[in-house]
């Protein structure tokens, strides 16, 4: 079973390529990855690790959190 690096989620559509090599990000954080966007407090609301005071699914709340 595959787990995702940066989430933790073990089930997703595809897995993409990370900083730790080909398949270890799950699809949504791949996507961010790629676009230079997958910051510590970015978090799939699928994750198990997701904390809505530490986490967020959307990058224009993530800055917000970014900025505290």
């Amino acid at each position: 079973d595959k787990i995702c690096t940066h989430c933790r989620v073990e089930d997703t559509p595809q897995w993409r390529t990370g900083p730790a090599g080909s398949g270890t990000l799950c699809n949504a954080c791949g996507i961010r990855y790629k676009m230079g966007k997958l910051f510590p407090e970015y978090r799939p609301s699928t994750s198990p690790e997701f904390s809505s005071l530490e986490h967020s699914n959307r990058h224009r709340n993530v800055e917000r959190i970014r900025e505290k």
